[in-house]
């Protein structure tokens, strides 16, 4: 594991290898404009984890929040809302005391090596070190895509004959001690033109209504007449306890 701080020549290395991770409308968040303060201002809090030949097999960022351990108050519509509010709380001087991670991306090639669950433990390892008492993950089911009618505090609900999740991401954090706090139903708001989102996705949208887009877990709100669509992430809320997760509890 290496921080950007630590080897900041790497850093737009790391961040290129994530931009074909998600589909292209992931990209156009506009609170994701923010994302180069990330390695300016959070260096020691965005990592990458390399093979025996030192090439990046997986990234991961986050950013740090001031946040009490109440359910109630995690930043309420979940990954923008974490994101402004630790730019905020730079601004201000706040103290933080939890890390929120922001993404976790296995480079392609990589996967079902137990990478993933490799990332989570490091971003731990990075909030153990800044003294903090949680991680805390607005985490975006990795199946939910195929399941885009399905609301997703139902979807999160669904498990296996082992009482383990359905969903495999989810089962990554439940693994390492992580527990569902609340569903984060607009964890991402991502607005554009027709035009924008045609070429976004390949589709057309020739009238109004919702639309089931390829790689979203909601469908894509489109209102013709006024030449919008509008696509609302739901995330799933996830704490990991860093002192148990420490002592391997």
């Amino acid at each position: 594991m290496h921080t950007f701080a630590e080897r900041p020549e790497r850093a737009h290395e790391a961040d290129a290898l994530c931009k074909t991770a998600w589909p292209e409308f992931m990209r156009h968040d506009p609170v994701s404009d923010n994302w180069p303060r990330l390695t300016d201002d959070f260096a020691d809090c965005q990592l990458f984890l390399c093979d025996a030949n030192d090439a990046i097999v997986a990234v991961g960022n986050s950013i740090p929040v001031a946040w009490d351990g109440d359910s109630g108050s995690l930043p309420g519509r979940g990954w923008d809302a974490a994101f402004e509010q630790g730019i905020a709380g730079r601004r201000k001087g706040i103290r933080p005391d939890a890390l929120v991670a922001l993404q976790a991306v296995v480079v392609g090639g990589q996967k079902g090596r137990g990478i993933g669950a490799a990332i989570v433990r490091a971003m731990l390892v990075i909030a153990g070190r800044r003294g903090f008492r949680f991680l805390i993950a607005p985490v975006r089911p990795s199946l939910k895509h195929l399941y885009p009618l399905m609301p997703m505090a139902a979807y999160a609900g669904w498990a296996r004959a082992d009482g383990l999740f359905f969903d495999p991401w989810l089962r990554v954090h439940q693994r390492l001690g992580a527990a569902v706090a609340t569903i984060a139903p607009r964890s991402m708001r991502i607005p554009g033109t027709l035009a924008e989102w045609r070429k976004w996705t390949g589709m057309e949208f020739p009238k109004s209504g919702r639309y089931v887009v390829p790689g979203a877990l909601n469908p894509v709100a489109v209102d013709v007449a006024r030449d919008r669509a509008v696509y609302v992430e739901p995330n799933v809320w996830m704490v990991h306890a860093v002192e148990k997760a420490a002592r391997g509890d």
